[in-house]
């Protein structure tokens, strides 16, 4: 038995819309940058957020070592 596709799920990020958030999570704080992370994992496939978790795990490590 398949499970019900998530009504919630937005599908695919456009790559445009993720070129924008990967330019926005260069200068996110620690808060931000968890909520824009909960909130977009949420709401959108993670296959096509790829390039975008790259970015956020760079910005994670640089603001650990600030």
């Amino acid at each position: 038995m398949r499970a019900d596709a998530d009504p919630l799920c937005l599908g695919a990020a456009p790559p445009a819309l993720v070129e924008v958030w990967i330019r926005s999570v260069r200068t996110m704080d620690r808060d931000a940058l968890a909520l824009f992370v909960r909130h977009t994992w949420g709401h959108w496939d993670a296959a096509s957020l790829r390039t975008l978790a790259a970015a956020v795990d760079t910005r994670r490590a640089h603001l650990d070592g600030e």
